[in-house]
């Protein structure tokens, strides 16, 4: 399973940081055509929307894997690390019902719609641009029970208490 991890993190780290790259240099390209040469470039804003749009929703579901999204422990830190893994297992079930009923039956509904739209300046199909959200809910889908696997190692690994009959049993044999 951890290699199965790595090898989607690398993916994405790889993704990411290409797009950004290309985001850099069209950004740039933009500013260089309006100010320096006076004629403003036409595809790089269109681009950069788009761009955003897979950037920011493939990010989601990397900051899902690595489980470092916004969340608010402040009762959760109160309560033993066990109740704490159970309830960290159920927001990754959450996580899940999200990714299947909104970023893939929802996002395929808008990609399928989106499919006949033609973006203006690219000349792109919105649907195309719409795949991220099925996508990014494969990819939440498949961290999210990666990560469910995780936390029950994790809590599996915790030193259970002493039960009063186990105490018992213990005291006979010594």
């Amino acid at each position: 399973m951890n290699t199965l991890r790595k090898w989607l993190d690398k993916a994405i780290e790889w993704f990411g940081c290409s797009l950004m790259t290309v985001m850099v240099f069209v950004a740039c390209w933009q500013v260089i055509s309006r100010y320096l040469f006076n004629t403003p470039s036409t595809f790089s804003e269109e681009m950069l929307r788009f761009s955003l749009v897979w950037l920011s929703v493939i990010g989601l579901a990397y900051v899902a894997g690595k489980r470092e999204h916004i969340s608010l422990t402040l009762f959760l830190d109160r309560y033993p690390a066990r109740i704490a893994g159970y309830w960290n297992i159920i927001i990754q079930m959450v996580f899940i019902a999200f990714s299947v009923y909104i970023m893939i039956i929802g996002g395929w509904k808008v990609s399928s719609n989106a499919m006949m739209q033609i973006s203006p300046v690219l000349q792109l199909s919105m649907g195309k641009v719409y795949y991220a959200l099925p996508l990014s809910g494969v990819l939440i889908i498949i961290y999210s029970l990666l990560n469910i696997l995780d936390i029950h190692k994790e809590i599996r690994a915790l030193p259970c208490k002493e039960s009063p009959i186990n105490d018992r049993a213990t005291r006979k044999t010594a």
